[in-house]
């Protein structure tokens, strides 16, 4: 056999055991999404029937219709529907895996600085034009690449279609939503965690107007209270109450206002028992 056809048995060879390699990468990547959908479903299945199991608390315990008992066994009923929705996302997520992408990120020459970089940017690595030895990725080849690519225009917001759905259900903005989940992805639970935080802000800024305005009524009480007493005051001191005008036309006409009985509210002298007077 001539040198000529060894190399092209070699390299005939290499494509083969090569494509063997990826079509096994390929359906390990397919075996464990199929197990991870599988195991999804079993605990929504272990969930659904806790949820059912509970429904009907409320009716055989005491107290099981008060007003606080329902509040927390709502709240108990909607953390079930939470985690259902969180599963279902974390399913869909798996589902929609780019494995054929994961497996040629796997082949990729890169530090392991730089893969954790990539995984957190959410960058491609196939993307990424290597400068490290031997052709390597490295954590500056990452982070400039990822800052390329936010100059190049606006970074499209990643979020899932349930949190998308629970976002819009809440009047919520997910640009002000910072992303927790793989590749920053916005997740259900960010959206939930954001309207929890604002709904805790609403409800901090409601009672301090609330003990303003319990503060201001006191003030004011306090004012009429102190208004009362010096009238009452004034009444036990033997003051002659009268208006302005009855007094002046008192001075006028020489008349003691003691001797006169006032007629009008609160035996208030007025100008017109001056002059009967």
């Amino acid at each position: 056999m001539s040198e000529k056809q060894s190399n092209e048995a070699l390299e005939k060879l290499n494509r083969g055991i090569e494509e063997s390699r990826q079509m096994v990468q390929q359906q390990t990547m397919g075996l464990a999404q199929d197990f991870f959908a599988d195991s999804v479903e079993q605990m929504k299945g272990q969930i659904q029937e806790s949820r059912a199991t509970l429904e009907d608390l409320p009716d055989q315990v005491p107290g099981g219709q008060d007003e606080a008992f329902q509040m927390l066994f709502q709240e108990l009923m909607d953390s079930y529907s939470a985690v259902e929705e969180a599963l279902e996302e974390a399913k869909q997520n798996v589902a929609n895996l780019d494995t054929e992408s994961l497996v040629k990120q796997g082949e990729v020459e890169a530090t392991d600085a730089a893969r954790r970089e990539a995984r957190e940017r959410g960058v491609d690595l196939t993307q990424v034009e290597p400068t490290g030895s031997g052709g390597r990725i490295t954590v500056v080849d990452v982070v400039e690449f990822a800052e390329s690519q936010q100059g190049d225009g606006e970074k499209e917001i990643q979020a899932s279609d349930a949190a998308r759905r629970k976002a819009e259900e809440l009047g919520l903005d997910l640009s002000e939503i910072e992303g927790t989940g793989s590749n920053a992805m916005i997740t259900v639970k960010d959206v939930t965690d954001l309207a929890e935080s604002a709904a805790n802000q609403a409800t901090e800024t409601a009672q301090g107007a609330a003990e303003g305005v319990q503060q201001a009524a006191g003030q004011a009480a306090e004012s009429v209270d102190g208004a009362v007493q010096q009238a009452t005051d004034a009444v036990g001191n033997g003051e002659v109450k009268a208006t302005n005008a009855a007094q002046r036309k008192a001075e006028e006409l020489g008349v003691d206002l003691s001797q006169i009985e006032g007629s009008g509210a609160g035996g208030l002298i007025t100008i017109r028992d001056v002059v009967k007077g």
